[in-house]
């Protein structure tokens, strides 16, 4: 006589990951951390590890990578673990503003260059944008003081503000030449004053000094 018994295989014990790296938050996209395997162990397959896949959000500023591990048993069984990666980028770019100038007449004041800002820099843009804001008197006269306005603006929107500070001041008396030197018998020969009697009046600012 034979009797049979069925024996019945049947894996239903999903895999278990090992922890997998805590969530980090980065400042640029450079600085993501690079993959890493991670260790998992099933009941039936033994033990190995599994390299990770990311997807990004596809924002910017910030931009979420979820990292995730997936592992599948023999019998179909699966599981996976993620970490979330934040890019964002708060650190604003630098530079230094033109260095302070003073000039005599207004029609000397230099030409706005956003080349003559140094050292910009960015930790994650490689060349920041420099643009040209404007120029504020301060509405007085010798001297006067102008502040020119840079902006430095990184990729992410984050914006340094230099400035620099022109100063107007006329210092340079104007010129002209006195009427020649005259000899008279009385006093009352003494011409009349004629400020019209000055000659090559000129200014190095002012286009007609005031005799």
């Amino acid at each position: 006589i034979y009797v049979t018994q069925t024996i019945t295989v049947m894996d239903v014990t999903a895999p278990v990951f090992a922890a997998p790296p805590a969530n980090t938050t980065v400042q640029c996209i450079g600085n993501v951390p690079a993959m890493a395997n991670v260790n998992w162990t099933d009941n039936c397959d033994g033990a190995g590890n599994v390299a990770g896949t990311d997807v990004s959000d596809g924002n910017t500023c910030p931009e979420t990578i979820t990292r995730t591990w997936t592992y599948t048993d023999l019998c179909g069984n699966p599981t996976s673990v993620t970490q979330t990666i934040t890019v964002d980028d708060t650190t604003p770019p630098l530079g230094t503003a033109p260095a302070a100038v003073t000039v005599e007449c207004i029609g000397d004041v230099p030409v706005a260059d956003p080349l003559l800002v140094t050292g910009v820099s960015d930790n994650c843009t490689a060349v920041p944008t420099v643009n040209f804001v404007g120029d504020v008197s301060d509405g007085n006269t010798c001297p006067e003081v102008i502040t020119r306005t840079y902006e430095i603006e990184e990729a992410c929107g984050k914006v340094t503000t230099v400035t620099q500070t022109i100063t107007v001041d006329d210092t340079t008396p104007p010129t002209g030449t006195a009427p020649a030197d005259v000899t008279v018998q009385c006093m009352g020969d003494v011409p009349v004053v004629d400020v019209t009697a000055i000659t090559d009046e000129a200014d190095n600012c002012t286009a007609a000094p005031t005799v």
